[in-house]
Parts: structure tokens; sequence; C-alpha cells
């Protein structure tokens, strides 16, 4: 049976040839090419002895719709023949995983001016001396910190990226374009073995390694599977709540630094908004038919991020409860004019909430808090991994457990209510989507890099276990701030 895949791309002329020269790369790994015949339609493809594929650049069908360079990518595969089940699948990865072409990159860059522009106002190869292991989100904003570490002195074969597994829109092209760039990418389920071998490469070329994390993947594997590989790395740079959560089984025992973006205020001022407005929007994406309009909503959580999802969800007209486990948090929730209660139950029962967002950082509600859900509601996290809700044990309460395609996991309960795991409890900011406006990220990737240059100097200051404040200092007074206020503040000319 004939499949058809596609992909858009932005690109000219030449940016085409590399698409369909990538793709043609691509499927020649996986089966030898017998002929090749080429036409004004596109590219048709014979492989092996009897099976076939087509290959196509073309304009979209409503080019009003879209940008006036973008193109579509399409491969047709029409015969099958002689090919094995994993060749047929890998070959229909071939057009999701285009690199990105140099017309794409160049918008790209213009939308993080602060990250793609570091290199120029830090001294040259201020990164030379290391062999940096990234695990960042795998969107568009991620290659521009790329390029920056590449100018920044680090060798591609030093690099070792850590995929997080998450379905970003544009995840399989953002692997496709670091691994052409020759840097080693491995899946985060494999850091283990992906440390062993970056520290092997690092030692091979002189390098001193660096962890850059964004929900503590890598410095908790060193300390519970790999103390040994510890003396190889200088620190760590971590960007989130939940990374700096994992590591409190050693507090006190930390044997590394840590620069902590994660607990900046410059991260607390710029990114905290933005996060909880790509998550409401990107819901509501998910569910274009749901009226949120005078109906309840139950926010977990009412830390940086939560306080945030609770003002947003309000600005919607939604009638918002708030549950902490810290009191203070509840008491600043109740003073801002939440519904609160320190039962969770109680609020699911009597709130009877539509949305249940959690933004704990932590799994928030468990299998015991289902008999209190009274009515179909969705339950949304918006923190890493999908640690929010004890998802198994919310499985063991159904007597029912359907796919529900792109939308995620519903629980069907023993009263008949339906419970919907958006995204399967995965972050919904992330989910088949950007999350945050690249102008958003730009100034958190860009302060990543300038803690990372931070720690590569030999007289960094900065001592084992947690430095807020001196992270503070050097991010507030390194001159990002500036740059980023003047491009943003009263006084900004674009």
């Amino acid at each position: 049976m004939e499949s058809v895949v596609t992909t858009e791309i932005r690109g000219e002329a030449a940016d085409l040839l590399m698409v369909r020269n990538a793709v043609i790369e691509a499927i020649a790994k996986v089966t030898d090419i017998g002929e090749a015949t080429h036409d004004g339609a596109g590219t048709r493809l014979r492989l092996g002895t009897e099976a076939c594929v087509r290959l196509f650049v073309s304009t979209p069908s409503r080019p009003k719709a879209t940008s006036s360079d973008t193109h579509i990518a399409t491969l047709i595969m029409e015969e099958t023949e002689g090919l094995s089940p994993d060749q047929v699948q890998t070959l229909q990865t071939a057009v999701r995983r285009i690199p990105f072409t140099t017309t794409e990159m160049k918008a790209l860059r213009g939308q993080m001016p602060l990250t793609g522009e570091l290199p120029a106002f830090l001294p040259p190869g201020t990164l030379s001396s290391l062999a940096p292991v990234l695990t960042v989100h795998h969107m568009t904003d991620f290659l521009v910190m790329v390029e920056s570490v590449l100018a920044m002195g680090v060798p591609a074969q030093a690099i070792t990226v850590l995929d997080k597994g998450y379905p970003y829109q544009h995840t399989d092209r953002v692997d496709a374009h670091l691994t052409r760039q020759g840097i080693a990418v491995w899946p985060w389920t494999n850091a283990t073995d992906a440390l062993d071998d970056h520290t092997r490469r690092a030692a091979a070329l002189g390098l001193r390694g660096l962890l850059i994390d964004d929900g503590g993947y890598t410095l908790p594997v060193l300390l519970a599977q790999r103390p040994d590989l510890l003396p190889h790395f200088i620190g760590l740079v971590e960007q989130t709540i939940s990374g700096i959560t994992r590591l409190e089984p050693w507090e006190g025992r930390l044997p590394l630094p840590i620069f902590s973006v994660a607990e900046s205020r410059l991260k607390a001022t710029v990114e905290c908004y933005g996060i909880a407005d790509a998550a409401v929007r990107n819901l509501l994406r998910l569910l274009p038919e749901e009226k949120l309009e005078g109906r309840p909503a139950l926010v977990v959580g009412f830390g940086r991020i939560g306080e945030h999802i609770a003002d947003v969800l309000r600005s919607r007209r939604m009638r918002v409860a708030v549950h902490d486990r810290q009191l203070v948090r509840l008491i600043a929730a109740h003073e801002r004019g939440y519904l609160t209660n320190r039962c969770l139950s109680t609020l699911l029962r009597d709130h009877r909430p539509l949305l249940v967002i959690g933004c704990t950082g932590r799994t928030g509600l468990r299998g015991e808090h289902a008999a209190a859900i009274g009515r179909n509601c969705y339950l949304v996290s918006t923190t890493s991994r999908n640690r929010e809700f004890a998802v198994a044990e919310l499985e063991e309460e159904a007597r029912l457990v359907t796919d529900e395609g792109v939308l995620g996991t519903r629980l069907h309960l023993p009263s008949g209510v339906q419970v919907t795991l958006v995204g399967d409890g995965f972050p919904i900011n992330f989910h088949h989507a950007e999350s945050l406006p690249n102008m958003y990220s730009d100034l958190i990737l860009a302060s990543l890099l300038v803690a990372a240059s931070t720690l590569a100097a030999p007289d960094h200051g900065f001592i084992a276990g947690h430095n807020v404040e001196a992270s503070n200092r050097v991010l507030e007074s390194c001159g990002l701030l500036e740059r980023y206020y003047a491009r943003f503040g009263p006084e900004a000319t674009r």
C-alpha cells in the first residue's frame, strides 16, 4: 500500500537542492539505490530490485497560507517489496529528518541575537577548554545555542547532546541537524553510556567536561551510578527548578560547583509568564471545542510557574482554585483572591475542576485522589517529564485506559468519570509545539552560555554545591540584561 510522508521547510533554490540531497543520502544509508531518475515533477528512486519511492520538493497548494519561501518535501513510497518492516519505517522518517536550511537558520539567528552574538561579546575561545554535555529541549532555539558553543571554541566532536525524547514539533529535524554537524546525540534513557562515551572522547581531546542541564538528567546519574566519572567534570549549569530538586538527596555532599540559572532572578523575571502563556495556548490548541470561560480550574503548585498559570487562567475568565503543600504559598494564593484549601481532595471534590494544572515539579496528584474527581476533566502538566501525576497509580484506579492520539491518554474511572492525561502527563508546553517563542528563550539560553564561560575560568570563585547568589551576581552584571532591555525596553527601535 502506498504511503506518503511530508515535511514543511523554508528555503531558496540552493536550500531545496540540499533538502533533496539530504533525503537521498538518508535513503542510501538504509538500502541500495539502484536507479535515480529526475524530472520536473521530482525524483524517482528504485531501491533494490522492486521497491520504489518518489521524492518531491514543491510549493504548498495554498501559498497564501504560508510564507513566500515555504516548500513541502514529500516522500511517496510506491512499492516496498523486498524491504524489511524496519527499513520501511526508517525510510518514512527520512523526510522528517531534514536538517535546517540556510534560510531557516538565518531566520532563527534573527530571533535570538543575545545567544547568537554572544561569541562576539565574550573573550575569543572562552569555551575552548571544555567538552560540554548539553541536555536542552530539542527545539529550534537550541540550534542557535549550539552554533554559539561551536563559535566559542568547542569542536563538534567534543559535544554530547542528550535527547529528552519529548514530542517536540521539530525534534527529528533538530536531531538530524546536530548529527550532520558531527555532534553525538544520545537518547536520555542511555545517559550512563553517553556520559561514559563523552568522558573518553573529552579525555582524548585533552578537554574538561561540563554539564549543561535542563531537568537533572546528568549529575544525578553520575552521583548514583558513575561517581568514578565525576573528576572529569568541572561543574553543572542547571536551567530548571526540577533539576535542582533532583539533587536534594545529595544536599551537602555535592562535589561540583552548580551555576543555578534555575533559581536566578533573571529567569524568574522573564521566563515564567512566557511558560504559563505557552502552556495555556497549547492546551487551547488541543481542546478547540472546549469553552473555558466561567468554568472551574485547579492549579496544583503556586510557585514561579503556578502563580502565572493561575493568573492566565483567571484572565480567561475561569474560576481558579489553588493548592500548595507549602502554607506560605497557599496564603499567597488566598491573598490574591483564589479559592484555596490545604486538602487537595477537598478542592477536587467541591470545586469540580475542568482543568487540573500541575506546577509543582514533583508528584502532586496520586491514585488516592481519583475518588475525589467527580466530573470529566483534563490533567495538564507544566513541569519536567511525567512527574506531576502518579500515572501508574491513576491507571490502576481506572477500569479502562484508552489512547486518545495526540491529545493523550484517557482514564475511565469506575464512577463513569473520564480523566484525560493531556500529552500522557508530559509537559503541555512542549507537546508537539515549540513552547516559548524564541525571543523569550533567547535570554535564558544566552544565560546558560554565560554560566558555562564563568565555570570555564580557573578563578571562577564558585564552590562545590549551590551558588545561587554568585549566579545572580554574574547574570546581573554580564551585560545580558542591558542588551535585553535595549531590545525590548521603552527605547527599543524594533
